[in-house]
């Protein structure tokens, strides 16, 4: 009985141990970047890709109600070139979720259930620069499935 006990805790404890930390992505940051004459802030989170894509990665940029610089829409191509570099991420081999929600919003609940979620991609121009994105907009469960069902608001 004290056997069966011992491999039944020790079973459980490794579940715990080994289980992955499914809601948790790669990389967790507030990024700063300077636009002209304003200081932009994003928090950029950074999620494997999904499972048989050639994307490796899936990027979220939230859109922070204290940016007080240019929206990421507006710099999403200098910002992804950016967060490539600093990160060691070919922006082309990536998806680029930007984010907006009521954290988005001076004044505005920031646990509020509305969001909007649009999705880009790059390619390379002939001179190796990033192209101009391409744009969708997409669905809270589409950003489930581009983050390998990790990501979590």
């Amino acid at each position: 009985m004290r056997g069966l006990c011992r491999i039944l805790v020790l079973g459980v404890l490794g579940l715990v141990l080994l289980r992955p930390a499914a809601a948790q992505p790669q990389t967790d940051t507030t990024l700063t970047w300077r636009s002209y004459s304003r200081t932009g802030t994003v928090q950029v989170q950074v999620y494997p890709g999904p499972p048989d894509d050639e994307e490796e990665h899936t990027i979220v940029l939230r859109e922070l109600a204290e940016n007080e610089g240019p929206s990421t829409v507006d710099d999403l191509q200098y910002l992804a070139d950016l967060v490539g570099r600093q990160l060691g991420v070919d922006p082309t081999r990536a998806y680029w979720v930007l984010h907006w929600g009521g954290f988005s919003f001076r004044g505005a609940d920031p646990d509020a259930d509305k969001a909007l979620f649009l999705r880009a991609t790059f390619n390379r121009t002939q001179s190796n620069t990033l192209s101009s994105p391409y744009w969708s907009v997409i669905s809270e469960t589409d950003v489930r499935e581009l983050t390998d069902r990790r990501w979590r608001e």
